[in-house]
């Protein structure tokens, strides 16, 4: 029997991971709203927005606790067989990843409410935006992804995120640049860089999805494709 053939008939399987990928949609629809709040609390200066990401922030780490237990719940206890258990592990890490993104929209709202105290320029503040925008729609498409185990959307999002992250640097890079040309803004551009860099691991956040999707779709771990070390220990088997 192929590898998608092979079904697990134990009573309450199927439900057990049902409700284990509810739980982490719930999760990855509250992590996005919480970066969309995010964007607009750093856009419109707005307090109300920032405020909502930061309490929000709390569910989402009781849902990650959640999906932890009811994952490690349904490997003791199902023991589940190949596409499965790479399902319920992978779920697990996705967790994980959505619980960091929403520390990451925390920092940018921490940060954003620092801005608002201060003038900052239109054309940096509006430049970052456009940014922040394509780094939510990668972050979107990799939830996507992985709702349907679609592996040519996770190539999408694999193909555009070094380019990303790139640009994240840059901003930073420019930024830095900023605070040494104007050190009497150097609280502005301080929390600019910080708002890039969390950018930035967003960025790679939808990374690690794309890479968990192709893990269930197709049993590879695509993780550090350049690392010697593991290029080496694949030549050796």
């Amino acid at each position: 029997m192929s590898e998608s053939g092979i079904k697990h008939h134990l009573p309450g399987f199927d439900q057990a991971l049902d409700t284990l990928k509810e739980d982490v949609t719930l999760m990855a629809n509250l992590v996005s709203r919480n970066l969309a709040n995010a964007r607009a609390g750093f856009a419109e200066r707005d307090e109300d927005f920032s405020a909502a990401v930061i309490a929000d922030d709390e569910e989402v780490d009781l849902l990650e606790k959640q999906v932890d237990r009811l994952g490690t719940d349904i490997l003791m206890r199902y023991q589940p067989l190949i596409t499965d258990l790479r399902t319920v592990l992978a779920t697990i890490k996705l967790s994980n990843i959505l619980e960091r993104a929403s520390n990451h929209a925390v920092s940018i709202a921490r940060r954003s409410r620092k801005l608002a105290e201060d003038p900052s320029p239109a054309d940096e503040r509006e430049s970052l935006l456009a940014h922040f925008d394509a780094v939510i729609r990668l972050f979107g498409e990799a939830i996507l992804a992985f709702r349907d185990v679609d592996t040519v959307i996770a190539g999408r999002v694999l193909g555009r995120t070094e380019s990303l992250a790139e640009a994240g640097r840059e901003f930073v890079e420019n930024f830095t640049e900023r605070l040494e040309e104007r050190p009497f803004g150097s609280r502005t551009y301080v929390n600019l860089m910080a708002v890039a860099q969390s950018l930035e691991e967003i960025t790679y956040l939808a990374e690690h999805i794309a890479n968990e999707i192709v893990y269930i779709a197709e049993a590879r771990d695509i993780r550090h494709p350049h690392n010697t070390l593991a290029e080496t220990e694949e030549t050796s088997r």
